[in-house]
C-alpha cells in the first residue's frame, strides 16, 4: 500500500513531526489568542491545525474552509454546514436549526458522502450581518466544551462584492469571544496583508502571526524515508533531495513526488536519481490536461514570461539577461505579463522571487521544451 499522502489532512502517524509549530500553536490556542498562519499552499498549514487541535483532548474545532468563496449566502452557508457538521452527534442539532430559522436551512443527506447538509433559502437574499447570528451560536456551541474555530483559506473572503462589510461584520462579534480562539489559514501573503495588517481593515493587529515554513530537512529526510523503508524499498540521500528541489520544499508536492517514485519501483529496489525522470512522466501523464487548459488562458508573451522564469528561475526577471533568455524586448512587458500570470494564480510572489503554485508545471514546461 502506497504510504504517501497529498491533497488531504494527515494526523498522527502520517504527520511530519514539527514539535516547535505544534507547542506554539498549542500555547496561543490555550491562552486565546487568535493566530494568523501564514504559509504556501501544501505546506501544511490544515493539517497542522488539525494535528494540534486533536492532541488538545479536551478541546473540538469547528472548521470553515473558505476556498474559493464567492458570495456572503456562501459564506453562511459553509458556516451553517461547519456548525451541522460538528454538532451532528450532540443532540442539539434541532436547536441549531431552530436558532437559523430565519436562513430557512433544509437538512438532506449528501449521497456521495453519506454527510448530514444544510441548504439555506436560495431566494433569501443574505447580507453581511446574517453572520451575527451565527457568530452567536458559535459561543453558544463554545459554552459546553472549548471551542477552536478555524477559517480556512481566509483571505478568499475578499472575493466577495461586499469583503469589508463582512469582515467588519465578523471583527464585531469576534473581538468579544475572548474564550474562543480564532485561527485564520491563507496561502496568498498579499492578500491576507490586506486583511491584517492594512490600517484600513477591520482586522488590522487582530491576530498574532505564525508563519509556516517548509519542514525541518533532517525530520522529513528521515520521515521519507522511513515511508520507503515500510514497503521495502531503500532511498539515496541525493535522490530524496534532488525531490524536494524539484518541489521547491513544498510537503504537499514532495510527498506527491515520492508517491509516484514509490508507484514506478517494487520492493528491494534502491532508488535513485534516476528513477525521479519517470516519476515526473507519470504525474505528468495526470495532470497534463489540467496543464494544458492552464496555457489556454495565457497570451503568447506570457507564455514567453513563463518559460523563462521555468528556465531561469523567478529571482531577476527584469534583467537583460532574463529579457533576451524569454525573448522579451521590453521590462514593462515582463512587468504586466507577471502581474497577469499572479492574477491567474500560475504563479506567485514571495519576497523577491516569482515562483509557480504548481512546481511540476514549471518542469512539465520544460520537458515540453515550449
Amino acid at each position: 500500500m502506497n504510504p504517501f499522502r497529498y491533497g488531504q489532512v494527515v494526523s498522527d502517524q502520517e504527520f511530519c513531526p514539527r514539535p516547535g509549530m505544534v507547542r506554539q500553536l498549542k500555547a496561543a490556542i490555550q491562552s486565546g489568542q487568535n493566530v494568523v498562519l501564514q504559509g504556501e499552499r501544501r505546506i501544511g498549514k490544515t493539517s497542522l491545525i488539525h494535528e494540534t487541535v486533536r492532541r488538545m483532548k479536551r478541546y473540538r474545532m469547528l472548521y470553515v474552509d473558505l476556498l474559493e468563496i464567492k458570495t456572503t449566502e456562501d459564506l453562511c452557508k459553509r458556516m451553517v454546514n461547519a456548525i451541522v457538521s460538528l454538532e451532528r452527534r450532540t443532540g442539539f442539532l434541532e436547536n441549531i436549526l431552530q436558532t437559523i430559522s430565519q436562513l430557512r436551512p433544509v437538512l438532506s443527506i449528501e449521497p456521495t458522502t453519506g454527510q448530514l447538509s444544510v441548504t439555506l433559502d436560495a431566494g433569501l437574499k443574505l447580507q453581511p450581518d446574517s453572520i451575527d447570528g451565527l457568530l452567536d451560536l458559535v459561543v453558544e456551541i463554545g459554552k459546553r466544551k472549548p471551542l477552536v474555530v478555524t477559517f480556512d483559506e481566509f483571505q478568499d473572503i475578499l472575493n466577495l462584492s461586499e469583503a469589508t462589510e463582512s469582515l467588519a461584520a465578523l471583527r464585531s462579534k469576534i473581538q468579544f469571544h475572548t474564550n474562543i480562539p480564532y485561527l485564520f489559514a491563507g496561502s496568498v501573503r498579499n492578500q491576507m496583508s490586506r486583511i491584517f495588517t492594512n490600517p484600513e481593515s477591520p482586522f488590522f493587529n487582530s491576530a498574532t502571526t505564525l508563519e509556516v515554513g517548509p519542514l525541518r530537512e533532517s525530520v522529513f529526510v528521515k520521515f521519507l524515508r522511513a515511508k520507503f523503508g515500510s514497503g521495502g524499498r531503500v532511498i539515496t540521500k541525493e535522490a530524496i533531495m534532488r525531490a524536494i528541489e524539484i518541489a521547491e520544499n513544498i510537503p504537499g508536492d514532495i510527498q506527491e513526488l515520492c508517491s509516484c517514485i514509490w508507484e514506478i519501483t517494487m520492493p528491494d529496489h534502491k532508488i535513485t536519481e534516476e528513477d525521479i525522470g519517470p516519476a515526473l512522466e507519470l504525474i505528468f501523464s495526470r495532470e497534463s490536461k489540467g496543464y494544458e487548459a492552464t496555457l489556454v488562458q495565457v497570451t503568447g508573451q506570457q507564455l514567453k514570461c513563463l518559460t523563462g522564469l521555468a528556465r531561469m528561475g523567478g529571482g531577476s526577471p527584469f534583467s537583460a539577461d532574463f529579457l533576451r533568455g524569454a525573448g522579451i524586448p521590453l521590462p514593462g512587458s515582463v512587468k504586466k505579463a507577471l502581474d497577469r500570470l499572479v492574477q491567474l494564480k500560475i504563479i506567485y510572489r514571495f519576497r523577491r522571487e516569482y515562483r509557480f503554485v504548481n512546481p511540476f508545471f514549471k518542469s512539465w514546461l520544460i520537458w515540453k521544451n515550449y
